[in-house]
């Protein structure tokens, strides 16, 4: 039986986490950067320490007001130093530095990851400083991908379950109608052409290749909690994986 990495991002203010992370493998707790604090981190280590859930930093942009959703203009060592705080400053809750097993960027500085060679030049930099032992959690053959194999860092390719593909293998913009999807039969179809067929869907109809180590769901969509058990509870209907 095939065992299925679920990641979901958490730590951000919604208070699901008790919830949460008993049903996921892998979580990607805020820094407290574009949303949380330190109670929420070390609750969330505590979570996930207890359930052994495989522990993420997940950093972002200094942008609270935005929810870090907004690509920044930001000098490169200015954003360098508040990266390399942030994950400095998340490790010090760890009860071991090795506890931390990947990294995972949020929000518009996942997605200017995924093509900006100086940027992911930056990430890359604070990553190899500040926990070089890590695996990158990105989208595959993205820049971050690329740079992160070169460097001989870890990386998982990540597969996004609750959102729309375009044919490029982006996400399309959830700011646009049916970026988001919200039914969890369409979730568990999605889930199921990424593994089965190592397809996706585009929101033009068309099918395109992906390759995933791991999948998401967004711990700030409305319906994670009843989504998340209906998926478990679909996938557990199948004899040839779990999650």
């Amino acid at each position: 039986m095939k065992k299925i990495d679920l990641n979901i991002d958490i730590g951000e203010g919604f208070g699901l986490e008790n919830d949460i992370i008993p049903l996921i493998k892998s979580c990607n707790i805020s820094c407290g950067s574009h949303a949380g604090n330190d109670m929420e981190i070390k609750k969330c280590i505590a979570l996930a320490t207890k359930y052994k859930v495989k522990i993420g930093a997940h950093p972002s942009y200094p942008d609270k007001e935005n929810f870090g959703r907004v690509s920044m203009k930001i000098d490169r060592k200015q954003l360098a130093a508040n990266l390399e705080y942030q994950l400095t400053h998340f490790i010090k809750f760890l009860n071991h530095p090795d506890d931390l097993n990947h990294v995972k960027p949020h929000g518009a500085l996942y997605n200017d990851c995924l093509k900006n060679e100086i940027l992911v030049d930056t990430f890359l930099k604070v990553i190899l400083k500040c926990c070089p032992n890590t695996t990158i959690f990105t989208m595959y053959k993205s820049e971050l991908w690329k740079q992160a194999k070169k460097k001989g860092i870890s990386v998982w390719c990540e597969a996004f379950l609750d959102r729309v593909y375009t044919k490029d293998g982006k996400l399309q913009d959830r700011g646009e109608v049916g970026a988001v999807i919200s039914d969890v039969n369409k979730i568990f179809m999605q889930l199921e052409s990424m593994i089965n067929k190592k397809k996706v869907k585009t929101n033009e109809g068309k099918w395109i290749s992906i390759k995933a180590d791991t999948y998401c769901l967004h711990g700030d969509h409305p319906n994670v909690i009843k989504n998340l058990q209906k998926l478990i509870e679909l996938c557990n209907n199948k004899i040839t994986y779990e999650l």
